[in-house]
């Protein structure tokens, strides 16, 4: 992306916001880096760590050498070539989406078969208490008050009896 020839565009500067922002955040890092210790003292344990050390700047100053001659070595495989390059980006792109196609389709029949068995049973149900409790069903009709008591006291003996028990 940044080794190949200038495009010519000239994007506008940001936003006054967003220039402050990134001054600010830049400010800070700089800061921390410069002196550490009111980070530090933050944490919640004490902690007796010294970031300058001349072994710990030799060697972080080894690696960013290193890093950039090996970086300026390997410049010329840099250089843009006019091919198509796959990435990963290809499985949320097309496989990603396929798959999520499937499964809408897969939960949309799940669901279809799920509302018309609920219907069913729901039918079915109402058909089955209507038989039973409906105006011509066996608990639908009215029955004499004496007969209403005696099953009442039939209940509570039963109650009584188990209570004791």
């Amino acid at each position: 992306m940044f080794f190949h020839k200038d495009s010519g565009l000239r994007p506008d500067d940001p936003p006054a916001p967003m220039r402050a922002a990134m001054i600010l955040l830049a400010a800070v890092c700089i800061g921390i880096g410069v002196a550490p210790g009111p980070l530090y003292a933050l944490l919640p344990y004490r902690v007796d760590y010294v970031p300058y050390t001349t072994a710990h700047v030799v060697f972080q100053l080894q690696l960013l050498l290193f890093s950039g001659l090996a970086f300026f070595l390997l410049l010329g495989l840099l250089k843009r070539t006019p091919t198509i390059t796959l990435d990963t980006d290809w499985i949320w792109r097309r496989l990603g989406v396929r798959l999520l196609r499937g499964l809408d389709d897969a939960s949309g029949r799940c669901w279809d078969a799920v509302a018309d068995g609920t219907t069913g049973s729901a039918a079915r149900l109402v058909r089955v208490l209507r038989s039973s409790h409906g105006p011509d069903g066996v608990l639908g009709r009215p029955l004499p008050t004496g007969t209403m008591a005696l099953w009442a006291t039939v209940m509570l003996g039963a109650y009584l009896v188990l209570s004791y028990v």
